[in-house]
């Protein structure tokens, strides 16, 4: 803005000189004058001072709480005050005595208004740079009642908020995980710890599955047993059989013994079997041959498991 009012001095240069205080005061109380009703209004700070009447640059403060669309909030803002300084250098001008009725008057046509907002505290990227490079992505701002304060998914009672049913919420540099709990009575797992099991039941089903591994372990038994005294009297048997072909002279089952070699008996002590024949002469006179002969063998008694 271009102020009119007053006659620009060298002396404005010097920030600590008495007329530049003088006229930081009388600028700074216009400029709350022409900005009222807007809430976001904080001050002003000057910048430059130039001739041309004075010329003076300077900068608007506000300032506003966060919202999460704080940015449409500042635009508006903005506009407002491009319109309200406008509108007063449009009014407030020196009439044709070049008497000013106002603190100060203006050039109503040297106006300038630059849209160049700036936001010097950035909440939200605040609360990230403070989480670190590993969490700053699981990092937001969460608002509770009137108040913002920085939240992750593992930060309880938002809307954000990751929901673990039957668990604890913790924030790893892989996210957030659901961390299960075990109670007395169940055991808890699933993505978010909502699907549960009782102990009970599991300790049930482990003792069926150890009853029937018994079980089976004495079917097993049994059938080894059987199977062992069924040998052992298959191997019985086969004694017996050989102990009656013994008595009678006869050769062992599943053997014979050809009596005219014998590798145990001396040379001189062998005699052919043809002298044998030759001189064996057999005599069945006093034989009869209807007479029965009965001969007692042992008896066998078979048993069973």
């Amino acid at each position: 803005v271009t102020v009119t009012s007053q006659e620009y001095s060298e002396k404005l240069q010097d920030r600590k000189s008495e007329e530049f205080s003088n006229f930081n005061k009388t600028f700074t109380k216009q400029m709350a004058l022409i900005y009222a009703g807007i809430p976001e209004y904080e001050g002003v700070i000057i910048k430059n001072l130039s001739k041309g009447s004075i010329v003076v640059d300077y900068d608007v403060i506000l300032k506003a709480k966060y919202t999460p669309g704080f940015e449409n909030t500042l635009d508006t803002v903005v506009k407002n005050l491009e319109t309200k300084i406008k509108n007063a250098t449009e009014v407030q001008v020196q009439d044709v005595n070049n008497n000013c009725s106002a603190l100060l008057c203006f050039n109503s046509t040297a106006t300038k208004v630059q849209n160049s907002a700036t936001v010097s505290v950035n909440p939200e990227e605040t609360c990230k740079k403070e989480a670190g490079e590993d969490f700053a992505k699981f990092v937001t701002l969460g608002q509770k009642g009137d108040k913002w304060f920085c939240i992750t998914p593992c930060s309880a009672g938002y809307s954000t908020s990751k929901n673990c049913s039957y668990g604890k919420c913790q924030l790893q540099r892989s996210g957030p995980q659901c961390l299960c709990l075990i109670t007395d009575t169940h055991w808890y797992s699933g993505e978010n710890c909502d699907w549960g099991i009782q102990k009970s039941l599991v300790y049930g089903l482990g003792g069926a599955g150890v009853a029937v591994l018994l079980v089976i372990l004495v079917i097993l038994l049994v059938f080894s047993i059987r199977f062992r005294k069924d040998a052992q009297r298959q191997r019985s048997r086969v004694s017996e059989m050989y102990k009656w072909g013994e008595e009678e002279g006869r050769a062992s089952p599943g053997t014979f013994h050809n009596f005219g070699f014998d590798h145990n008996e001396e040379r001189e002590n062998y005699m052919p079997l043809d002298s044998v024949y030759n001189t064996f002469q057999p005599s069945l006179n006093h034989i009869n041959p209807e007479r029965k002969i009965q001969i007692q063998r042992p008896q066998v008694v078979m048993t069973s498991l």
